[in-house]
């Protein structure tokens, strides 16, 4: 079984992802520049200048919008299936809060067989014939 608030967590970088390249490739490249860790769109002491053209056809841009759109749909049902279970579960309580009545009776039965035993012993102490006193 697939766990679903990771599966939404994928879809959404997915979906990040496909929007930065998109707004990438939309966008004229003014150059980019490697600074240290990060990079920037300015040059920088020591940067270095990164190749950041998008290799991709017209036809392959196409291709990641439509997985982007289909990635946001699937996202947006798998909200609005989530919402919906909660809102079936909301007005739930548990069936049960204790011992079961099985288990109440088993308890009781353990009790009684106790209580059966400690009468016994009381009878058996009573019972018993007093040796007479020497006189």
């Amino acid at each position: 079984m697939t766990d679903r608030p990771h599966c939404c967590a994928r879809i959404a970088s997915t979906a990040a992802l496909l929007m930065a390249m998109a707004a990438q490739a939309q966008a004229p490249s003014a150059g980019v520049y490697r600074c240290g860790n990060s990079y920037s769109a300015t040059p920088c002491p020591g940067g270095q200048a990164v190749a950041a053209d998008d290799p991709r056809s017209d036809a392959q841009r196409q291709q990641a919008l439509a997985a982007k759109q289909q990635d946001a749909k699937l996202a947006k049902d798998l909200a609005a299936e989530r919402r919906g279970r909660e809102q079936a579960a909301a007005g739930q309580q548990a069936t049960r809060i204790g011992p079961s009545e099985a288990e109440r009776a088993r308890a009781e039965a353990v009790a009684a067989k106790k209580q059966a035993k400690l009468d016994a012993k009381k009878k058996k102490k009573t019972s018993k014939p007093r040796k007479a006193a020497k006189a």
